[in-house]
């Protein structure tokens, strides 16, 4: 708890996080008000996709940010030095530090969201069950972004390198990877499918969105195509937590290992 504590006081006393929620929030805010021509029936599923489309590209920039900028400062400002030489490992560090900042951008952005649900409700017609699958899958960037930012933050000894850093991984999961499976598209086959889809859904933006699309009812997985079907070998939910348990666990486990010490910036 103490952890959390810190981690709010600096993340409010600074306008990176606030910045990154009034950035949301004004985006959300806009696409609800072009959201009201939309037709009744699917009105509000089509605006949960649309907003989730938007926050694609700014939460997983935002999140790598906010968490990686946050373990350098610990750096930089040596209370990590401190911390450790209590007799306290990296790995017990780096476990309630993550915690603490996961914690704090979640319910920061849980809060935001539900006030955006109050004139979504009176504009389109609300379902409860799309707006929950839809914070799921916001969360799930969330959580997993937040995670790869530590790593860098861990291994990063500059903020010059962990701007670099930042924006190549923003980059490489949002546009690169796409272009390396448009490159071998067309060279798949109904054997090689199964290769395609494990490496297709680890990616975390094809299977968050795969999740919402089903779980709001565009994307019906019950009259899927003999091919799609091996594509789409396993539930969407499933799909889901694999993601969740290697993008979180992979990148803290590889920050333990190769973290180093900070430099003055």
């Amino acid at each position: 708890m103490t952890y959390v504590w810190k981690e709010w006081k600096e993340q409010s006393r600074g306008i990176g996080m606030w910045l990154s929620l009034g950035m949301v929030m004004l985006a959300s805010v806009f696409t609800l008000l072009q959201s009201r021509t939309l037709p009744a029936e699917q009105g509000f599923e089509a605006y949960l996709l649309s907003l989730y489309d938007l926050n694609l590209f700014l939460i997983p920039l935002l999140s790598l940010f906010l968490a990686s900028f946050s373990l350098l400062q610990e750096k930089e400002q040596k209370t990590i030095l401190i911390l450790l030489t209590k007799k306290e490992s990296y790995r017990s560090f780096l476990w309630k530090k993550a915690m603490a900042v996961q914690f704090i951008t979640l319910a920061v952005f849980a809060a935001s969201f539900v006030l955006l649900a109050v004139p979504a409700k009176f504009v389109l017609a609300f379902d409860g069950k799309g707006f929950l699958a839809y914070l799921i899958a916001t969360f799930s960037l969330l959580l997993i972004f937040n995670q790869i930012g530590m790593l860098l933050g861990s291994v990063c000894t500059s903020r010059l390198q962990l701007v670099g850093a930042n924006l190549f991984a923003w980059f490489l999961f949002l546009f690169l990877t796409d272009l390396a499976f448009l490159y071998w598209l067309p060279g798949v086959t109904r054997e090689s499918i199964r290769l395609l889809s494990v490496l297709y859904f680890l990616i975390p933006m094809h299977t968050i969105r795969l999740y919402l699309e089903s779980s709001l009812g565009l994307f019906p997985l019950d009259q899927l195509s003999g091919l799609m079907q091996k594509m789409i070998w396993l539930s969407p939910l499933q799909f889901l937590l694999i993601n969740l348990v290697l993008w979180t666990a992979l990148p803290f486990e590889l920050a333990v290992r190769f973290h180093r010490k900070g430099e003055k910036a």
